[in-house]
């Protein structure tokens, strides 16, 4: 057998394994996969995601694969009452619906990553070695375990223990008809409880009006009844519909789970067509998975292992969060080693940040599954007479839902340091007014090519979007650098501009002429920012 001496060893060539190789900045690295790119389940991509700026990179190029369709929202549905969380302007760019064996594709060409196409059977901690099936790696750091819900680590050690019973079957739908009138007539035939959830400002929003909400653009996951729900996640354009459901209960069968989907089909999926169980592709065959729901008995890392993301737990995929976590820890991880190295300083951090999101989200877990909530005579008449009519439903799941897209974040000293200054600050008032008037533009006034599409607060001052004939959309932003007024300009997706340099000269001359004229108001501006 070979035998290769390397610095770190990465089992798994997932999306936390490649984002750590291409983070760790250390060329002595082997990362190992018997099948990279394999089928995964986890189809709806949180904007957390892609948080990163090096993530957002690779945006405009994902954005073209076959399966990948815009996901402009998450909505909730239970005992008669729906929540939406329709996402930002900014974080619609950045959340998606996808295979993920096209993401983790397209990420490893893209990056370069050269995969060991080998299976780990042992590693001798004691001697830092790792054994696959064709190769010896004495690891002189760390082995980094990032394969998943396989928990390679946990599972040599004997330490992997269920976490609750959690049962999932989903197979796949063509979309024949999608009509999204269809769900907005339901809610009113039915009388449903329709809110709209502002997640930053953790407030409720009577929703009477359908602007801006598309129902085949959104994962919807339905509370079927207690330990019971559904996911309904569209696919390629809209034209395929991931269903699934997971269960607390037990098992469930081909046969239960199609008398769930015709009860429980969003209405907006008007017709929907099986496919074929033949087998002959990830899309043509019915997924099983039962018991999941596991978290190993030891800690998230010490001085020769560390583990990332579902290899230490794999919780539930109820609110999608799992790669916007795996990929976050991931940067995490490669940061703490390139910047301060794994001490134990860093692994008691690590360890105590880790199991504080996982208490958080299992939280969140336990509310949808109405477990210990209805297990004390207070907390059953809280359901019977709030749960059950909507309004408590919203708040709690609204809440719960905000924690989780936090705890699916980058650690705070973290995401400060690559926070990104054009990144919109939502829950500040837009300023759109305020800049047409400084610009000295009407309502209507088109600059040339140029259409003016609103101006918001910022990280880094304040970011005004326009559009173009020729392109979708550019942010120009206006920061205040030790008094002096600064410009900063980007394209949508950070590629080249495709237009004449005379056309980009004229906008940014109105904005140098609007900072001649009006200095001290473009500064009172950012200063109320």
């Amino acid at each position: 057998m070979k035998k290769i001496k390397t610095d770190y060893v990465i089992i798994g060539a997932g999306l936390s394994g490649m984002v750590l190789k291409h983070f760790l900045k250390n060329q002595n690295v082997v990362i190992l996969d018997d099948n990279p790119g394999g089928y995964k389940i986890g189809e709806s991509i949180i904007p957390e995601h892609f948080r990163h700026p090096e993530m957002q990179k690779q945006l405009y190029r994902i954005s073209k694969l076959p399966s990948f369709t815009p996901k402009y929202g998450t909505t909730f549905i239970a005992d008669g009452s729906i929540a939406s969380f329709p996402l930002p302007q900014r974080e619609s760019t950045m959340a998606m619906h996808i295979f993920r064996s096209e993401l983790e594709t397209e990420m490893m060409n893209d990056w370069n990553i050269e995969v060991t196409r080998e299976r780990v059977k042992d590693i001798d901690f004691e001697s830092k070695i790792v054994i696959t099936d064709k190769t010896e790696y004495e690891f002189k750091h760390q082995v980094i375990d990032c394969s998943g819900p396989a928990m390679v680590i946990a599972r040599l050690k004997n330490s992997v223990k269920d976490m609750w019973p959690a049962y999932a079957t989903w197979r796949y739908y063509d979309v024949l008809e999608d009509d999204s009138q269809k769900f907005y007539d339901e809610i009113k035939k039915r009388g449903w409880d329709w809110r709209r959830y502002d997640v930053f400002h953790r407030r409720l929003l009577d929703s009477k009006e359908i602007r801006g909400w598309m129902p085949s653009r959104s994962t919807i996951l339905t509370k079927v009844k207690d330990g019971l729900w559904t996911w309904q996640i569209p696919l390629y354009k809209g034209k395929i519909l991931s269903f699934g459901v997971v269960s607390k209960l037990g098992p469930v069968s081909a046969e239960e789970m199609d008398d769930i989907l015709n009860e429980n089909k969003a209405p907006n999926y008007v017709k929907l067509a099986p496919r074929k169980l033949d087998k002959s592709g990830h899309l043509n065959r019915l997924h099983m998975r039962n018991m999941f729901a596991k978290i190993a008995e030891i800690p998230p890392g010490n001085p020769n292992y560390i583990l990332v993301s579902d290899a230490y737990a794999f919780a539930d995929p109820i609110y999608s969060v799992g790669t916007g976590l795996a990929v976050n820890k991931a940067i995490e991880v490669a940061t703490i080693l390139n910047q301060r190295g794994w001490n134990e300083e860093t692994i008691n951090e690590y360890n105590a940040y880790y199991n504080e999101q996982l208490e958080r989200a299992v939280k969140g877990f336990e509310f949808w599954y109405d477990g210990k909530v209805i297990k004390d005579d207070a907390a059953a008449i809280e359901v019977q007479e709030q749960l059950l009519i909507g309004n408590a439903f919203q708040s709690r799941i609204g809440i719960h839902y905000a924690d989780a897209l936090l705890d699916a974040g980058l650690p705070p000293s973290l995401r400060e340091e690559i926070e990104d200054k054009f990144f919109v600050e939502w829950f500040k008032p837009p300023v759109t007014q305020d800049v047409r008037s400084l610009l000295g533009i009407g309502e209507k006034d088109v600059n040339g090519n140029w259409l003016f599409l609103g101006a918001f607060p910022a990280v880094g001052g304040i970011v005004s979007r326009w559009r173009h004939t020729k392109i979708p959309e550019m942010s120009i932003l206006v920061s205040n650098e030790k008094g002096a007024l600064q410009l900063s300009y980007m394209s949508y997706f950070e590629e080249s501009f495709p237009i004449k340099d005379a056309e980009l000269e004229s906008l940014l001359v109105l904005f140098r002429e609007s900072f001649q004229n009006h200095t001290k108001e473009w500064l009172d501006l950012l200063a109320q920012g």
